[in-house]
């Protein structure tokens, strides 16, 4: 079975920018079509949710975010429809891809100086809790394409440590990885 809604979460090292300093990158995004694998439609600022999403970038795909949920803000693109993925290992790159052209993206950006990635640490949660349940038998279908397409983008070990296991709340991975540059990173 191939999955393709994951959500992948990067985290910021240090104190994170001003919210509203992503707004005007995001639209810029927009405007010059900084990322070509995804039909990017608007802006949405939640920034006054406390602990919510932060700062969107709605795709037709996904949506980029700026993170603040769950203890740690960071840079995450959630992956909601898309083709089907010639195999397992593939839908889980297409979306953990895209999180990191994003992230090089931001990183590159004059305007948020000295943002920084922790890429020892990577958040997944598996969104299509009709066909991946958070029980043993998810966890079982993930894992390995998860293992191959991230020890891949990274070029290293890779160790998930399954976190959430409510079965009301989706599939939840921690994986802990080689520490890497965000440039060294294979989207």
């Amino acid at each position: 079975m191939s999955v393709i809604q994951y959500s992948f979460k990067l985290p910021l090292r240090g104190e994170p920018p001003a919210q509203d300093l992503y707004i005007p990158i995001f639209h810029d995004w927009i405007r010059t079509r900084a990322i070509t694998d995804d039909v990017l439609v608007d802006v949405a600022d939640y920034a006054h949710v406390q602990g919510g999403p932060g700062v969107l970038l709605v795709c037709h795909e996904g949506q980029y975010v700026v993170d603040r949920s769950r203890g740690a803000v960071g840079l995450a693109y959630h992956r909601r429809r898309g083709p089907a993925p010639d195999d397992a290992v593939h839908g889980v790159a297409v979306g953990l891809g895209r999180l990191i052209c994003a992230a090089k993206l931001l990183q590159a950006d004059a305007r948020v100086p000295g943002l920084a990635f922790d890429t020892t640490r990577l958040e997944i949660r598996v969104l299509d809790r009709l066909r991946v349940g958070n029980d043993d038998a998810g966890w079982a279908t993930v894992s390995g394409p998860l293992q191959q397409a991230i020890g891949r983008a990274w070029g290293g070990e890779v160790a998930l440590e399954r976190v959430e296991t409510d079965p009301r709340q989706p599939l939840t991975i921690h994986a802990r990885l080689p520490e890497r540059s965000i440039a060294a990173l294979q989207a």
